[in-house]
């Protein structure tokens, strides 16, 4: 792709990465990372090297291991840290239902701004808490409900749950086209931001317009395949500008 067609997609690496040395290598150019609130451990190497931080709610770690997660000590968490971070992820379930994900962003807005007025879009204007928090819409979720959060946020993050929880494969890209009908116009270009999680596999993001994406693969894969082999096969590709609907993924025809 060339510069006219592609976009510089923001790519998050998630941590924690150790050891500290490893860690300090990757970041010394200023790469972004995400910290995820159960294990934040690299969150203070960060803020001395990466040049945009984000903070992982921990609903992903909830959703595959179990346990719990204290609401109240995840924002207490990011209001400490609120400065230094590019963004942070409301808090989710998945596989939780509209209503509790809806119940969640309600909570939100209640604890920061109880007079918040659900029909003005972008933040201007309002604290740092309101302004930084991204909404997570889950693929096996209703298309009301994007078109929902939409209407109240500029940046939407997309998770992979329930039958799509496998990126990638022809049931999720067919799932994704119905979902770019949405957040796209009918030229393909984004009306708001898209986070895509989990994403930083060129073979997903080169057919999206994703703004961002994050993934966990360098903090897992490093010791065996090498930081730098790695960050390189992500690094030297970008996301598209627009989206090429498939019509392929409508009609099952390739004509």
């Amino acid at each position: 792709m060339n510069g006219q067609t592609e976009t510089i997609m923001i790519k998050y690496y998630g941590t924690p990465i150790t050891p500290n040395r490893i860690f300090d290598e990757i970041f010394e150019d200023g790469r972004n990372c995400l910290i995820p609130f159960p294990n934040p451990q690299n969150l203070k190497r960060a803020v001395g090297k990466c040049s945009k931080i984000i903070v992982d709610n921990g609903a992903f770690t909830l959703w595959r291991k179990g346990g719990n997660i204290d609401w109240d000590k995840y924002y207490s968490f990011i209001e400490k840290t609120i400065d230094e971070l590019e963004f942070f992820f409301i808090p989710d379930v998945i596989d939780g239902s509209e209503e509790e994900n809806d119940n969640l962003i309600f909570e939100y807005f209640e604890k920061y701004q109880k007079d918040y007025d659900y029909s003005i879009k972008g933040y201007c204007g309002i604290n740092k808490l309101l302004k930084k928090g991204v909404p997570i819409w889950h693929i096996n979720e209703s298309f009301e409900r994007l078109e929902r959060l939409m209407n109240r946020f500029n940046y939407i993050a997309i998770g992979s749950a329930g039958e799509y929880r496998d990126l990638g494969t022809d049931k999720w890209h067919k799932r994704m086209n119905k979902t770019m009908k949405i957040l796209c116009d009918k030229d393909g270009s984004p009306k708001v931001r898209i986070h895509m999680l989990r994403c930083l596999n060129p073979d997903i993001f080169l057919l999206y317009p994703f703004h961002s994406g994050d993934s966990t693969g360098l903090a897992q894969n490093h010791s065996r395949d090498g930081w730098r082999k790695i960050v390189a096969g992500i690094e030297k590709y970008n996301s598209p500008k627009q989206y090429t609907f498939k019509k392929y993924y409508e009609t099952g025809s390739l004509f």
